[in-house]
C-alpha cells in the first residue's frame, strides 16, 4: 500500500511539472511571439513609407525637370532606384541626398509665381517631412524592440523556443550589423 501511494504521488508531482513546464514554455513562446509580430508589423509600415518617401521624391523631381528645366545625376539614382526590403535604409542616403538638392532648387527658385504647380510642390514636401517624421518614429520603435528581442533570445529558456520557432537576431536599422558581435548559439 505505502508503495502505491509513493508511486501514485510521484505521477502527480511528474504530472504538475510537466503542467508547470508547459505553461511557462507557452508564456515564453507568447512573449517572443509578440515581440516578433511587432517587429514585422514596423518593418512592413517602414517600407511602405520608404516607397512613399521616393514617390514623393519622384514627384517633385518631375517638377523640377519639368518646370524649372534642371536635371541631376543623383534624380536619376532615385528613378532607379527599387524599395523591396529594409535593406534599402542604407541607400537613404540617396534619397537625402536628392532631397537637400531639391531643397537649394527651391530656394534658388524663390521668386517662381505662386501657381497651382508651385503649391502642389510645397505639398509634396510638406507631405516628404511628414513621412520623414514617421519613418524616424518607426525606426526608432523598430531599434528598441529589436535590441529587446535579441537580448531576449539570447537567455534561456527563451533561446529554446526562439530555435524552435526558427526567430534569428535581427540587425538594427541604423546599419549596424549585430551578428558579428552577438553568438547566436544555445547558451548552457
Amino acid at each position: 500500500m505505502k508503495t502505491l501511494n509513493i508511486i501514485a504521488l510521484v505521477l502527480v508531482i511528474l504530472i504538475v511539472l510537466c503542467l508547470l513546464i508547459n505553461i511557462l514554455l507557452k508564456f515564453f513562446k507568447e512573449r517572443i511571439d509578440n515581440l516578433h509580430k511587432m517587429l514585422t508589423n514596423a518593418e512592413n509600415d517602414m517600407l511602405e513609407k520608404m516607397k512613399n518617401k521616393k514617390e514623393l521624391l519622384v514627384k517633385m523631381i518631375n517638377y523640377v525637370t519639368k518646370k524649372l528645366k534642371i536635371e541631376s545625376s543623383t534624380f536619376d539614382e532615385v528613378k532607379a532606384l527599387e524599395i523591396n526590403d529594409l535593406v534599402n535604409f542604407k541607400d537613404e542616403s540617396v534619397l537625402d541626398k536628392c532631397y537637400s538638392e531639391i531643397m537649394e532648387i527651391r530656394e534658388d527658385n524663390k521668386k517662381t509665381r505662386e501657381t497651382k504647380d508651385v503649391k502642389e510642390f510645397n505639398q509634396n514636401i510638406d507631405d516628404y517631412e511628414d513621412n520623414e517624421l514617421h519613418i524616424i518614429s518607426l525606426r526608432t520603435f523598430y531599434n528598441k524592440y529589436t535590441l529587446e528581442y535579441n537580448n531576449l533570445i539570447k537567455k534561456i529558456p527563451f533561446n529554446l523556443v526562439a530555435k524552435l520557432k526558427g526567430y534569428k537576431i535581427k540587425t538594427l536599422l541604423e546599419g549596424r550589423e549585430i551578428d558579428d558581435s552577438f553568438n547566436n548559439d544555445l547558451e548552457v
